[in-house]
């Protein structure tokens, strides 16, 4: 089973009952593992490595699950560091600068794209997505404040690199498309290969695996109204904890509550 969901966490949910491997397409705002898979591969093949390397995201980062799901997997490896490009409204969760920290990578935020390009190895632009915003005028006031263009890309390193995990709307001008650094076709291309070698991996193997590590706490609803667990009420609601149980982060989509 394939599953794309606007909810947190319906991957999750649909596996603990599935009779079948589950692979998640995109659960809302919170995580893409298989476009994550194709980030890599095209990181592997167009940058040599997956280490040592500074990168830009860059656009509607507190809704971006490409950018949640790239973020966890590159802080894994040594040395990365990360720029966050947004504004103040569209900022990277809390939850996901913790992993990173955890992990021992840095990171910096800052306003614009032009202060962040020339520094940056990889740029991984995303849209501004209509369709997270609770209102077209809250989607208005944010779709074109970062847009990469030509003369953008001259102060880029002549070895940098643009990723976007499409589609584009208009935060990449058609110019840049001719820009060997712009490698966001090739990497949808990767993303065919990836999902194809994902399936041929889970048909070899389909070993069961736990999916809840955490503990059921009865009566505690997860703080995330658009978290499927408050949609769909029957799911036991696993959190995992802190060392003082004070803290609790839901299985589902990582959200945090103090209790």
């Amino acid at each position: 089973m394939v599953i794309r969901h606007p909810m947190a966490g319906t991957a999750k949910a649909a596996a603990l009952t599935a009779g079948c491997p589950v692979i998640n397409a995109g659960d809302g705002g919170h995580l893409h593992p298989t476009q994550t898979l194709t980030d890599l591969l095209t990181l592997k093949i167009e940058k040599g490595t997956l280490s040592g390397l500074t990168i830009g995201m860059c656009g509607d980062l507190i809704n971006g699950r490409t950018v949640h799901s790239l973020c966890k997997a590159l802080s894994c490896y040594e040395n990365n560091k990360f720029v966050f490009i947004s504004t103040p409204e569209l900022k990277l969760p809390a939850y996901v600068k913790d992993v990173i920290t955890a992990h021992g990578s840095t990171y910096e935020e800052v306003d614009t794209l032009e202060e962040a390009i020339g520094k940056l190895d990889v740029l991984y632009m995303t849209r501004i997505q209509q369709e997270r915003f609770a209102s077209r005028e809250e989607y208005l006031a944010q779709k074109d404040t970062y847009v990469l263009d030509r003369k953008k890309m001259l102060d880029a390193k002549k070895d940098m690199i643009v990723l976007h995990p499409l589609p584009r709307v208009d935060e990449i001008e058609v110019e840049v498309d001719d820009d060997t650094r712009a490698m966001y076709f090739t990497q949808a291309k990767y993303g065919v290969y990836v999902r194809m070698a994902l399936i041929m991996t889970i048909l070899k193997n389909q070993s069961p695996s736990e999916l809840l590590k955490g503990k059921v706490y009865n009566g505690v609803k997860c703080d995330n109204p658009k978290c499927i667990t408050n949609q769909e009420g029957y799911l036991p609601k696993s959190f995992r904890s802190s060392g003082d149980n004070t803290l609790l982060e839901c299985e589902y989509c990582d959200e945090r509550k103090l209790i």
